[in-house]
């Protein structure tokens, strides 16, 4: 299948060199956002540690702040996955 992708991609003029560095921009991407991600996480996990039970409502919130940390996790791991699925279809022949 790779390889008849690839043939089907040369058949229109067109290469998959491009998508290389589109694959580059995710990984850098993915990396870049991966810090400050963790930062945030471990700050939530800290005031999850520490905030008063009593304070519902920064609870609520500090919840929705894990639940968004986690999908972002979620959306780069996935992106990764893709990128790596396409650059192996590309480098087969």
């Amino acid at each position: 299948m790779a390889a008849s992708v690839t043939c089907l991609m040369e058949d229109h003029g067109l290469s998959p060199e491009p998508f290389v560095h589109v694959e580059d921009a995710i990984r850098n991407l993915v990396h870049d956002l991966r810090q400050p991600l963790s930062t945030i996480e471990a700050i939530a996990y800290y005031l999850e540690m520490t905030l008063p039970a009593e304070q519902l409502e920064a609870r609520r919130y500090l919840s929705r702040l894990q639940a968004v940390v986690q999908e972002s996790n979620l959306l780069m791991m996935k992106s990764i996955r893709d990128s790596q699925a396409r650059e192996a279809i590309f480098t087969r022949r």
